[in-house]
This record gives structure tokens, C-alpha cells and sequence, in this order.
């Protein structure tokens, strides 16, 4: 599955990041492809200590598995985690965006651990395991499908159709594996990714938010009075006359807190200056 229309990219290009260091995406797949090649180096003794397995769910002591499966994959082929890491590369960055890289990070983890606790209940003293990303990677589809559901994606990069139709589709197919058990997949794990994703979604719950002490939809406490938001613009048209270093370099410092926090931290007046900027630069280009 492709992306092949990338217009959810326009309203991103703006808070383009400019933070340095590597993209948690980029950390994730480097993290997912040296465990597996440390684990073969080892003979498979890294991911046996790894995966969920259900009959070590009623120890505590060996509940560390259900962020620690999602790392490992199948040591006895390649397509396992080929196609998890490329669920991440096409999912992930626009998300990585959207949200931030310390919030997308804790979606990831979030979601599973998640999915690794359920499959875990499910699977209380079983003689049976799991391992891999697809619980987590499951969530960016459908986290991707809830945020840009008009995108085109090409599924087996051949078939066109929606975002929303393809998360759609990806539910419906596991809902069928997990009640037929049509194969040896962890249906249980995709789905309890996508619920995260949808739970996630629609609570508009910020991690990194609460970590911070501050409301749910990432804001401070309190909203921005219609007074302080005239005084806002106030600011905004005054600043024509601001000598345009100084512009650039409260932009960049703009840009490096939605690296951080994503743009929905930003404040009324952080992004009437990153719109009065966008405008000015414009105004520089046409003049060139």
C-alpha cells in the first residue's frame, strides 16, 4: 500500500521542522532492523526473551513484553518485518509532523503496549506467542486514515482508493482473521491498534500534554479571550515595520517548538506570526 497523492503534505509545508537530529520514524525503523540483525548474530536467544507469550502473562515480572514484541519480528524471513518497517516509512512521517516527534513517539509506544496488554488477557496462560510491529503500525494507518481521509493511497500499489476506505477495509480484514483464524497472524493485536488509534483520535488526548500538566487538546489551561485575541492581531499589524532578521528568528523558534509539540501547541499569536511571515516572504520572492 502506497501513498500516491500527497496534498495532506500543504497545510504541514508551512511548520516545515528544522530541529536537528534524526526523525523518530528514522529512530524506529534503525532501532526495529539492528535488533533483528543483533537477534540473528545471537541465534534468536534476543527475541525469545522479547515476544508475548501467553504463558508468561500471569507473571508481572514479564509484563515488560507487551512494549518489548512490538521490536521483534519473525527470525525466519525477511517479509515480516519488511512490511511493518514500510507501514512506518509511508505512515509515519506525516504523522510525525502533524503531532510532533515526541508526541508521535508516545502514540507508537502507546499504542503498543496497548495492543501487547490486550493480546496478553486474551491470551492469559496460553501455549502460544506474538511478536512484531503490526499492532503499532496498524494505529498509523488508522490514525493516517483519521486525520487524511480524502488521500489516495494505491493498495499493492496498483488499486486506488481513499484513506477512509482503506483503513476500512484494513479493520474488516483482521475482524474476519481474528473470528475465522484464517491464518497465523495476530488479528487481536491489529485491532486493538486501530481501537487505540480511533480511541486517540477521538478524545483528542495529548501525551505530551498531560505530561506537562496542561488539558487534553494541548493547550494551556484556559483559551485565549476574545481580548486578547484582538490585541493578538493588534500585535500582527504592527509588526510590519519589524526589522526581518528578528522575524526569522522568532519563526525558527516557532518551528523548533512544533518539532517538539506539534502545531496544535502553537498560540493564536504564534500562528498569526507564522501567516504575517508566510505573507512577507511571499512579498520578497515576488520583489526578486
Amino acid at each position: 500500500m502506497g501513498l500516491y497523492d500527497r496534498d495532506y503534505y500543504r497545510d504541514d509545508q508551512k511548520y516545515r521542522k528544522t530541529g536537528s537530529g534524526y526523525s523518530a520514524v528514522t529512530i524506529l525503523i534503525l532501532l526495529n532492523v539492528g535488533l533483528y540483525i543483533a537477534d540473528h548474530i545471537s541465534g534468536g536467544s534476543i527475541f525469545e526473551e522479547m515476544m508475548l507469550a501467553g504463558v508468561t502473562a500471569p507473571n508481572p515480572l514479564q509484563w515488560y513484553r507487551c512494549l518489548t514484541y512490538a521490536f521483534a519480528h519473525d527470525p525466519n524471513g525477511l517479509l515480516h518485518i519488511l512490511c511493518n518497517m514500510l507501514v512506518i516509512f509511508f505512515f509515519g512521517p506525516p504523522l510525525e509532523r502533524r503531532y510532533g516527534k515526541a508526541e508521535f513517539s508516545l502514540f507508537y509506544l502507546g499504542s503498543a503496549v496497548f495492543a501487547g496488554v490486550i493480546w496478553n488477557v486474551l491470551n492469559f496462560g496460553a501455549n502460544t506467542a506474538a511478536l512484531g510491529a503490526s499492532g503499532a503500525a496498524t494505529a498509523l494507518v488508522i490514525l493516517f486514515a483519521l486525520n487524511y481521509p480524502k488521500v489516495q493511497l494505491l493498495l499493492w500499489g496498483i488499486i486506488p482508493l481513499p484513506a477512509w476506505l482503506a483503513g476500512v477495509l484494513y479493520v474488516v480484514y483482521d475482524m474476519y482473521g481474528s473470528i475465522h483464524s484464517v491464518d497465523n497472524i495476530a488479528h487481536d493485536i491489529h485491532i486493538s491498534g486501530a481501537v487505540f488509534a480511533a480511541l486517540y483520535f477521538i478524545s483528542k488526548i495529548r501525551f505530551t500534554s498531560l505530561m506537562k500538566g496542561r488539558n487534553s487538546t494541548g493547550r494551556r489551561s484556559g483559551s485565549i479571550s476574545d481580548a486578547s485575541a484582538k490585541r493578538a492581531t493588534f500585535s500582527f499589524n504592527a509588526r510590519k515595520e519589524r526589522d526581518f532578521e528578528e522575524l526569522e528568528k522568532e519563526v525558527d523558534e516557532i518551528l523548533r517548538k512544533i518539532s517538539r509539540t506539534g502545531e496544535e501547541s502553537l498560540t493564536e499569536k504564534e500562528r498569526e506570526t507564522l501567516r504575517y511571515a508566510s505573507q512577507e516572504y511571499q512579498k520578497r520572492k515576488n520583489r526578486q
